[in-house]
């Protein structure tokens, strides 16, 4: 298919005409846009005959409407932005170019890392790269661990557990702690459950095998049921605000001693007059963290555009743009070797913090990309929600999230997470 794709066009751009490719994105705040179109317009310097639109598409949890009318309406952009869990949708519509058949595409793909080839390959076939990464790792108020003498910062779950509770404070005894030693995320959304599945996998779960869900399993029940030891007496944490899990304002003002978040709280959290640090996720069975970060989708168009987007997508795997798009926005770079570079180790000098998230890539997993996680990714986060309110057990939750998960996924034959 992609052969006879690109037969009417050579392996130069210039020998096809020039492309004008539109590019959505969702790239925010409003700094790392301008990093990226500066980024964009040097790619359209060296390839004149290629000249790539950037276009804010918006906050990435309102952009599947849009993105799917586009797909339905047969006039998608050109490039897409966005992170690996819509790929089974776009597959299943037939919306994306697969990418085996570039030139350099497998030589290129070896240079990232491994926990983030899972995100570009479906069903077989290769349907994406990676355009930059994340993950998820534990901040920490310095001057509340010095008040408390926490001399060793907590690696396992029973050693952070055991901290938060002895982080939370009552001076007066109402029950009602004016500091806080974690802060979980209540709500049903996918903040929730994109932090959960980080306790969920160092618990040794595979969330989807074949078309089965392993909610309901000895990993789920261990991680929810990790979590709800938080919230048992004498309390280790607060709740969130709903669908807030995101916030930071109560760490900010020293109510809550750790919570959990990615590198991309780095520039808010300089503006601040908190000292804080970074560690890993504690381990529970084994190391993990979630990772996030978006992918770059070659969408379906012509053949002229399919080479000329690929030119693109080769651009965004060279050292050159992912050591100045990781050092400028605080993303971290997704291969091995611009993480070497001579530009982003200067940037790990000034940020010494980046360097954890970046020694936890190896342990990191990437979210199912079947075209119904989004759907069980709001049933878990129901589970995870009545638990948190203490409205069920973890077993009552999650016995029926694994029924409800189960008869969706299984409407879809040959559901597979590699």
């Amino acid at each position: 298919m992609l052969v006879a794709m690109l037969a009417g066009c050579s392996a130069k751009p210039a020998e096809c005409g020039s492309v004008e490719l539109t590019f959505w994105h969702g790239a925010d705040p409003a700094p790392n846009r301008v990093i990226l179109e500066k980024l964009v317009a040097e790619f359209n310097r060296t390839h004149p005959n290629i000249q790539v639109k950037p276009v804010y598409a918006g906050l990435q949890d309102q952009q599947i409407p849009k993105i799917l009318a586009a797909v339905i309406g047969g006039s998608p952009p050109d490039l897409l932005w966005y992170n690996s869990t819509l790929t089974g949708q776009l597959v299943k519509t037939d919306a994306l170019v697969p990418l085996d058949g570039f030139p350099e595409c497998e030589s290129l793909l070896a240079s990232v890392w491994p926990n983030l080839q899972p995100a570009t390959r479906y069903r077989g076939k290769t349907w994406s790269i990676p355009f930059d990464t994340n993950n998820l790792a534990v901040f920490y108020n310095k001057q509340i661990f010095a008040r408390a003498e926490v001399r060793e910062l907590p690696r396992t779950w029973p050693e952070f557990l055991a901290l938060a509770k002895r982080l939370t404070t009552d001076s007066n005894g109402d029950g009602r702690p004016e500091q806080y030693g974690f802060r979980l995320p209540l709500g049903t959304g996918e903040w929730t459950v994109f932090n959960w599945l980080a306790f969920y996998w160092a618990a040794g779960g595979e969330l989807i095998v074949g078309n089965q869900p392993q909610i309901d399993s000895r990993a789920g029940r261990k991680a929810l049921g990790y979590w709800a030891q938080f919230l048992e007496p004498p309390v280790g944490a607060s709740l969130s605000q709903p669908e807030q899990g995101f916030n930071f304002d109560d760490f900010y003002q020293g109510r809550v001693a750790m919570q959990v978040s990615g590198p991309w709280v780095l520039a808010e959290m300089k503006e601040t007059d908190v000292e804080y640090g970074v560690f890993p996720l504690p381990r529970g069975d084994v190391p993990a963290t979630t990772i996030g970060g978006e992918q770059l989708f070659l969408m379906k168009t012509t053949r002229a555009r399919a080479r000329a987007s690929w030119e693109f997508a080769r651009y965004v795997l060279s050292d050159q743009f992912q050591a100045a798009w990781a050092a400028g926005t605080g993303y971290l770079p997704v291969t091995r070797t611009a993480a070497r570079s001579a530009q982003y180790r200067a940037f790990l000098k000034q940020n010494p913090q980046m360097q954890v998230f970046l020694d936890q890539l190896p342990v990191g997993r990437v979210r199912p990309l079947d075209p119904t996680y989004p759907q069980v990714s709001n049933i878990i986060g129901q589970a995870i929600e009545q638990v948190l309110l203490k409205a069920r057990s973890p077993e009552a939750a999650l016995a029926d999230a694994q029924q409800e998960a189960q008869s969706i996924i299984r409407t879809q034959p040959g559901a597979v997470v590699e």
